[in-house]
C-alpha cells in the first residue's frame, strides 16, 4: 500500500519538477505580454496613413502607439470615445457645443462604427468612414446631387476642400456647377439671395430650414396647396413679389359666367373646389336659397339649365322672379296669364323647386296621409287650380255599383285614408248583438239605406202610444225619430 501512494505522488504531471516549469513559463510568458503591450492579442496593425501631416497632441498617426493598447481599449472594456477624445479635442468640443458634424450624431461614443482600424499600415481610415457616411446628417441630401449636368459622378471635392482631415464647404461651389446650365437664372438668383445656397435648399429641391409654418408668413400652405411644388407659384424661380391671390394661378371656369368676381376665398378653400362653401359650410342650393335643383337641371327643351338661367343679374344673389315665368310661360301660357294674375310673379314665395309648396302645410286644408300621401298635385288639382277644391271623398271618388244609394256620403264612418278595403264599421256604437241572440243583420234596423234606421220592425208597440208616453216625460215627437239618441245601448232606460 505504501508503495502504490508512492507511485501516485511521483506521477510527472505532479511533480515538484513539471509545476515549477508550469510557473516559470506563465511568469515569462505575461512578462513578454506586457512588454509587447498586448501585441499577442492585436488583430492587425494600425494605420500609418495621415493625409495632412498634422499631429494631434504630438501623435501623427495610429501606428504611433501601435504596442500601447490602452490609449484606446480600456481592459475588460474595450474601445472607449473618452480616450479617443483624448486626441481629438475637436470632436469633443463639437459635441459640448453642439455644433459640427459629430454633434449631429446618435451613436457619437461609438467611434469604431465608422472609423475602423487594425486592417493594416496603408489602410485609409478617413476615404473607408465616407463609403457609409450619411450626407443627410449634414442637412443636405445627395438624392439629386449624385450625377453632375454631364452625368458624371460627383466626388465630394466637386463642392469641398479637403484638408485631409475634414471637408469644408466651397461657399461658390453651387453658383460654379448651375451656372453652366442656367447662367441668366443664377446670375439673378445670387444676386437676389446671395450665393449661400444651403441656407435655404437642402438638396430635395425644397427650403432647408423653411418650414410650412414660416411659409404660413407669407402665404399659408395647406390643403391641396401642401404638395404643390415651388414651381407652380415661383416660374423661373422668382420668389419676391409673387401674387397671393386665387387668380394669379387659376383661372375662372366657365360655370362662374364671370358672376362671382374674383373673391374666390368666400366660397372656396384650398382644400379643394368642390364643395363651394357659403358662410363656412358646403354650398347646398335647396339649403342656401330655400330653391331646390332637383327638377331644374334641364329646361323645356332638354338643355341644360346654368346660373344665368335664372340669374340675369351680375351678382347670381339678385336672382330676378321674372326669370320664371320667362321658362314657363311658353310651356303653358293660359296658365300662367291665369296663375300670375292671381298669385303674382313672386314664384319663391310660395314654390321650393319640388313641386311642393314653400312653407305651406297642407294637413291644415286637408290632411295628406294613407293612400293620399304620395298623390301628385294634379290627382286634385286639374288644370293647377287650388282654390275651391272639394275637401269630401265625393269630391274624387265615385260611388261605386256595390253601394246603390245605400250608404250616403259619409264615405269615412266606414272607410280611411289607409285603403278602402276593408271596410270597418268605424262609428256605429249600438251593439250589434241586441236582444242577446247573437248579431242581427244590417237589414233588420236599415230597411232602405243604411243611413237611416228604425226601431220599429222589432219593438211590437203603437208609435202613437209610444209618443204619448214620451211627451209625459217632456220629450217632443221630434225627438222620437231619433231612439239611438236617448238609448245608445238599445236598453228601455235612456242615458
Amino acid at each position: 500500500m505504501k508503495q502504490q501512494r508512492l507511485q501516485k505522488r511521483q506521477h510527472p504531471i505532479f511533480s515538484p519538477l513539471a509545476l515549477i516549469s508550469t510557473i516559470l513559463l506563465a511568469c515569462g510568458l505575461l512578462g513578454w505580454m506586457y512588454v509587447a503591450g498586448g501585441q499577442a492579442f492585436s488583430p492587425g496593425e494600425l494605420s500609418a496613413v495621415n493625409h495632412s501631416d498634422e499631429q494631434l497632441e504630438g501623435v501623427s498617426t495610429h501606428a504611433d502607439f501601435e504596442h500601447v493598447c490602452t490609449e484606446c481599449h480600456t481592459p475588460f472594456v474595450g474601445v472607449e470615445a473618452r480616450l479617443c477624445e483624448r486626441c481629438h479635442t475637436d470632436v469633443a468640443q463639437q459635441q459640448q457645443n453642439e455644433d459640427g458634424l459629430h454633434s449631429r450624431f446618435e451613436n457619437v461614443k461609438r467611434c469604431q462604427d465608422c472609423h475602423t482600424e487594425h486592417k493594416g499600415s496603408q489602410f485609409d481610415q478617413f476615404a473607408a468612414a465616407l463609403v457609409d457616411f450619411d450626407h443627410t446628417v449634414t442637412d443636405f441630401s445627395l438624392e439629386k446631387h449624385m450625377l453632375d449636368y454631364q452625368n458624371s459622378p460627383i466626388a465630394c471635392e466637386t463642392c469641398h476642400e479637403n484638408t485631409g482631415r475634414k471637408f469644408t464647404m466651397v461657399v461658390s461651389a453651387c453658383a460654379d456647377c448651375h451656372q453652366a446650365a442656367d447662367a441668366e437664372f443664377v446670375s439673378v438668383h445670387t444676386e437676389a439671395f446671395g450665393q449661400d445656397c444651403l441656407a435655404c435648399h437642402d438638396g430635395h429641391d425644397t427650403m432647408a430650414g423653411f418650414t410650412l409654418e414660416a411659409h404660413a408668413e407669407t402665404f399659408a400652405l395647406t390643403g391641396a396647396h401642401v404638395d404643390t411644388t415651388c414651381e407652380k407659384c415661383h416660374a423661373g424661380g422668382v420668389f419676391e413679389g409673387t401674387e397671393h391671390a386665387c387668380e394669379a394661378c387659376h383661372t375662372e371656369p366657365d360655370a362662374h359666367a364671370q358672376m362671382f368676381g374674383v373673391e374666390c376665398a368666400s366660397c372656396h378653400s384650398p382644400e379643394g373646389w368642390q364643395p363651394a362653401l357659403l358662410d363656412g359650410e358646403p354650398f347646398d342650393h335647396a339649403v342656401s336659397t330655400s330653391f331646390s335643383l332637383v327638377k331644374h337641371q334641364t329646361n323645356y327643351n332638354d338643355a341644360a339649365f346654368t346660373c344665368r338661367t335664372c340669374h340675369a343679374a351680375a351678382q347670381p344673389v339678385e336672382f330676378a322672379n321674372a326669370q320664371c315665368v320667362e321658362c314657363h310661360q311658353p310651356a303653358d301660357p293660359q296658365f300662367m296669364a291665369e296663375h300670375t294674375a292671381q298669385f303674382g310673379q313672386a314664384c319663391m314665395d310660395c314654390h321650393n323647386g319640388t313641386g311642393e309648396m314653400t312653407e305651406f302645410d297642407h294637413n291644415q286644408v286637408f290632411v295628406l296621409d294613407g293612400q293620399h300621401a304620395p298623390l301628385e298635385c294634379e290627382a286634385c288639382h286639374a288644370n293647377k287650380v287650388f282654390k275651391g277644391t272639394p275637401k269630401d271623398c265625393a269630391g274624387c271618388h265615385q260611388e261605386p255599383v256595390v253601394h246603390a244609394g245605400l250608404f250616403g256620403l259619409q264615405c269615412d264612418n266606414c272607410h280611411t285614408s289607409g285603403g278602402w278595403q276593408p271596410a270597418q264599421l268605424t262609428r256605429h256604437n249600438f251593439p250589434l248583438d241586441h236582444g242577446g241572440e247573437g248579431e242581427i243583420a244590417c237589414e233588420t234596423c236599415h230597411t232602405a239605406t243604411y243611413v237611416e234606421y228604425t226601431c220599429y220592425n222589432c219593438h211590437a208597440h203603437d208609435p202613437a202610444e209610444t209618443e204619448q208616453q214620451h211627451l209625459q216625460e217632456n220629450i217632443g215627437a221630434e225627438e222620437l225619430l231619433n231612439c239611438v239618441e236617448c238609448h245608445p245601448t238599445g236598453q228601455e232606460s235612456v242615458k
